[in-house]
């Protein structure tokens, strides 16, 4: 009896903490961001991005499909909306409790076709309601790029979620 006792007080607790109870099902983000490559000792910058991201899962896991798109053409110095867009389709790894998680994506960019590896990290606060924000690192390594022989891009985004 002691043993059911403890063992239905340790679940209550769990199920009860900070974070264990979102039962955010549906979780949408959207973040601008900026980044650099680092290649040796240079650094270089990486366009202004957006990226709107629907997430579908429970509480540990979900599924991503990020659209993910630059603002900028940095070489020829002007907006260039239709210059890469990109889809992120991928998972998160969020335990709960803490406002961590993993993410992990295979960007497949749409003009000029090219696919990699993303793997990034990142904090999500909530803050009123549905209403939340979040912060992330990011690093894409693609085929176009050499697998990250050519610099390894960071990319930082911050931005606002809703989940339901």
């Amino acid at each position: 009896m002691r043993r059911l006792f403890s063992a239905m007080l340790f679940a209550f607790l769990i199920s009860t903490a900070p974070g264990a109870a979102r039962a955010d099902l549906f979780r949408l983000g959207l973040a601008i961001g900026e980044g650099m490559s680092i290649n040796g000792g240079d650094v270089s910058r990486i366009p202004v991005s957006l990226e709107l991201v629907p997430s579908l899962g429970w509480t540990w896991f979900k599924f991503d499909l990020g659209f993910y798109i630059t603002l900028e053409d940095l070489q020829a110095g002007n907006v260039a909306l239709d210059k890469n867009l990109t889809l992120r389709p991928g998972c998160r790894l969020s335990p709960p409790i803490i406002p961590l998680y993993f993410r992990f994506a295979v960007p497949l960019q749409v003009i000029n076709f090219d696919w990699g590896i993303l793997l990034g990290v990142g904090v999500d606060f909530k803050l009123l309601g549905p209403l939340g924000i979040f912060g992330e690192i990011n690093t894409q390594l693609t085929k176009n790029f050499g697998w990250g022989s050519n610099g390894v891009p960071l990319d930082f985004q911050a931005g606002l979620r809703v989940a339901f």
